[in-house]
């Protein structure tokens, strides 16, 4: 993958998107619609640049989850160590 060009919303879901993807060393004729989990575990990096470069447009709702599940774990250890 070489960039995201576009998203919108998929066919099951409105809340879950599909990503128009360029490829790498193909033509515009080959890009092709992708699916965000298919994104997210290829080129995680592209998501992100996507969605920098256009902050307006709907995100993806599963979007940013692992960070942010992160962040809370590791809030939660430094507030325990607080309190000991």
């Amino acid at each position: 993958m070489e960039k995201v060009l576009a998203s919108g919303p998929s066919n099951d879901n409105a809340s879950k998107h599909v990503f128009l993807v360029k490829w790498k060393d193909y033509t515009q004729e080959e890009n092709t619609w992708e699916s965000f989990d298919n994104v997210n575990e290829n080129a995680k990096g592209l998501l992100k640049d996507y969605y920098e470069a256009n902050p307006n447009i709907e995100r993806d709702k599963r979007f940013g989850k692992e960070k942010t599940r992160q962040k809370d774990a590791g809030s939660l250890k430094r507030k325990s160590r607080k309190h000991r």
